[in-house]
């Protein structure tokens, strides 16, 4: 668009007065929509303040109450287990009274004892982990459900899991008041390892001098309070079929108003979570539970159960401690639009009946300038197409320098791609240059001999192949497109202690494994190149000390479906300000012919993007055959599997 088109479409506006009528009427028009998207605005605003403060203060209020319910029923957990174990060790007393006064006359007591225990052996309750036990004033046994071989021994030296004398200790008390409550600690069937505890109900049933009881783990009890609290919340109703949703410390939902949800993970969902970015948003909530005890949230909720689609969501969580729960509800920041559109529609009345009147005048004028306004229109039709042409002819040439810019900065990258290879190359060219020398030096002096020729073809055979895989590396990082293979893990190191050993065959250097037997799949050839250059970043650091015991150990352990690798050394450590560095591209304390600053980057780069793992390395004493040593030691964590 230039000066002389402005100029005449100017004069144009100026010659046609109807025109300005027609440009006020619009101008109103505008006016009185933007007052009216001004107020409607105004009023959005204040409608939605006011919505998300009640709505929050509402969650909040309803969350707290579910609280204090499951606080209520914590605190009566022991309460009720112990009027549970009370009641059923009442029932087995009065089994037991009834059968006895039944035959007393009759049968002689090694028969009433069978029946008695024939009558109880069978009973469970509390879900089937409660049982009836029976125990002789004398200490012994006489009823156990579970064992029955342990029956008729002797139980005076019975010891809990704290060392209690547990039988001893139930007799005193029941020789005191007949009845009564006990304490103590003991196994699972399930977990022989640790103890837990218990609290049993003891009654002495005076006929045949006996003690009738049975004990509950606390841990086991409260498990069934849990139940009942989470039946309480599911019974639960709210307005706008609202509910309370309860989430465990390790993500899973244990009740929602969907049951699909209930059960899955939300920091390890296995199909379409309920919410975006599920990992990320549980994890949040869980932090707020844990560490501030409650607070607000909002994420996208990926469907909302009135409309199926994707909407933003507010709750409230409070955190349950004891039980490493935390429970929430929230409330659909669009649900403020039903309001919304009641006061939408009295503004746009307003609007319109303003537009009608406007519109009206309008007409009347547009009808006595419609010839003058067509020739306007002509006019200006003729004077964009113009300026059309201006712009397309300015996008052409802005297209052209853009084209230009881009393939410059294609060019770029690869000379930089270039330049990182050269830097890669140098040190291994100058060992291939080297031991070329050294053949040709060996065989004019005349002491050349083929275990040296081999020796030297062999180093630059393998630095040769080295340099190709630097190349084949540096393309398949270009492609992103990395082989995996199954391979033991223990063949890749040897692997990589035989070609790095080539290069610091003289450093004494003892290396000591300790790998166990493990296949996993990834890209070998990488794994191999990062296990060299760390290998090598050793043997620099060796020739800087002046230490007799060259030590390298390498250990690779599996844990948690992952494999745990490190490498220490004890060449006395990175400094500690360059520690922080050392896996940045190009950087190195050596000389620019001695070191490119690449190898520790590239290791790095393998581990952490080609094999989706992680690398760390500290400084660490150590003590290795009663002698202490300090070295660097590098931490490496990949996936037994990678997953492409």
């Amino acid at each position: 668009m230039n000066y002389k088109n402005e100029q005449t479409i100017l004069k144009i506006i100026k010659l046609t007065p109807p025109i300005f009528i027609i440009s006020m009427s619009i101008f109103l028009i505008i006016f009185l929509y933007f007052e009216y998207k001004t107020t409607y605005f105004q009023e959005k605003q204040l409608i939605e303040k006011e919505f998300i403060k009640h709505n929050k203060e509402m969650v909040k209020s309803n969350v707290n109450t579910v609280y204090n319910t499951i606080l209520e029923m914590q605190k009566n957990t022991e309460f009720e287990l112990k009027r549970s174990i009370k009641e059923r060790v009442y029932e087995a007393k009065k089994i037991a009274t009834r059968i006895y006064n039944e035959n007393k006359d009759s049968k002689d007591k090694k028969t009433i004892t069978k029946m008695i225990k024939d009558a109880l052996v069978d009973i469970r309750f509390n879900d089937g982990r409660g049982y009836y036990y029976i125990y002789s004033m004398d200490y012994e046994c006489i009823l156990f459900p579970l064992n029955r071989e342990i029956e008729s021994k002797n139980f005076y030296n019975f010891k809990d899991g704290k060392g209690k004398y547990l039988t001893r200790e139930i007799i005193t008390q029941l020789k005191q008041t007949n009845e009564g409550f006990m304490s103590w600690h003991f196994y699972k069937p399930s977990d022989k390892n640790n103890s837990y505890r218990k609290i049993g109900f003891n009654i002495y049933f005076e006929p045949l001098d006996w003690f009738i009881g049975t004990g509950e783990y606390l841990d086991e009890f409260e498990e069934s309070i849990k139940k009942r609290a989470l039946s309480y919340i599911k019974t639960l109703k709210y307005l706008n079929n609202n509910y309370i949703f309860v989430v465990d410390y390790d993500g899973t939902y244990l009740n929602h108003i969907r049951k699909e949800i209930i059960g899955t993970n939300g920091i390890n969902p296995s199909g379409t979570p309920d919410v975006k970015n599920s990992v990320d948003v549980v994890s949040k909530a869980i932090n707020i539970a844990k560490k501030q005890g409650e607070g607000y949230l909002s994420y996208i909720q990926n469907s909302k159960p009135t409309t199926g689609e994707p909407t933003i969501k507010t709750s409230f969580i409070k955190g349950v401690q004891n039980w490493e729960w935390f429970i929430g509800q929230g409330f659909y920041e669009d649900d403020y639009e039903t309001a919304l559109e009641e006061k939408r529609l009295i503004l746009e009345e307003k609007f319109k009946l303003y537009v009608k009147n406007i519109f009206i005048i309008s007409i009347l004028l547009m009808v006595i300038l419609l010839f003058v306004s067509k020739y306007v229109s002509r006019v200006l039709q003729k004077k964009f197409a113009d300026y059309k042409n201006e712009i397309e002819e300015f996008v052409k040439e802005n297209n052209h320098q853009r084209d230009i810019l881009a393939h410059q900065s294609k060019m770029s990258a690869m000379g930089e791609m270039i330049g990182n290879i050269a830097h890669q190359w140098r040190q291994p060219l100058s060992v291939i240059t080297t031991a070329a020398s050294g053949v040709k030096l060996n065989k004019e002096l005349g002491v050349s001999t083929d275990a040296d020729i081999d020796s030297s073809m062999d180093a630059i055979v393998e630095q040769s192949m080295y340099l190709s895989h630097i190349i084949e590396d540096f393309k398949d990082f270009l492609k992103d497109n990395k082989e995996k293979t199954c391979f033991k893990v223990e063949r890749v190191v040897d692997r990589a202690i035989n070609l790095a050993y080539g290069q610091f065959e003289n450093s004494e250097i003892k290396i000591i494994k300790d790998i166990e037997e493990i296949e996993m799949q990834s890209a070998e050839n990488q794994f191999v190149q990062a296990l060299i250059n760390i290998f090598k970043n050793s043997r620099d650091e060796f020739e800087k000390i002046n230490e007799k015991d060259k030590i390298l150990i390498i250990c690779a352990k599996i844990k948690n479906s992952e494999i745990y690798f490190t490498i220490q050394d004890n060449a006395g450590g990175i400094p500690e300000d360059i520690l922080p560095r050392i896996f940045e591209p190009y950087f190195t304390t050596k000389h620019q012919y001695q070191g490119t600053g690449m190898g520790l980057f590239m290791s790095e780069e393998i581990f952490t993007k080609a094999m989706n793992g992680k690398i760390s390395v500290s400084n660490e004493i150590f003590e290795y055959e009663g002698k202490e040593y300090k070295g660097a030691k590098f931490k490496i964590i990949l996936p037994l599997e990678d997953k492409i």
